[in-house]
């Protein structure tokens, strides 16, 4: 018998996405009715980093399930900040911008 992955979102988190802000436990909730059906990573970079914290930026492009779920589909500048506590790195911080294509 297997123990279950802990979470890699810290439940006390800010989560910024969309403009709408909640926690790392709101967000877990939050994400398990996204509907994405892909997503592709692109200029990933280290913005900041030490041995306890690490901010990175990247964009990601992403493809939705459902026309229920067609808001979340697009490109979006994500910054998010990690922290090790206990030996096991969590995300304490995370905010999304929808980049709009001209």
């Amino acid at each position: 018998m297997s123990l279950p992955a802990p979470p890699i979102v810290s439940p006390e988190a800010v989560m910024v996405c969309g403009g709408f802000r909640c926690s790392g436990a709101d967000y877990a909730e939050l994400i398990n009715d996204f509907g994405i059906s892909s997503y592709e990573i692109t200029n990933f970079e280290t913005v900041a980093e030490t041995a306890q914290l690490v901010q990175v930026h990247y964009i990601v492009k992403t493809t939705a399930d459902s026309p229920e779920t067609a808001d979340l589909a697009g490109m979006f500048h994500i910054t998010s900040t990690w922290a090790k506590k206990n030996g096991t790195w969590k995300l304490i911080f995370n905010m999304d911008q929808r980049i709009f294509e001209e």
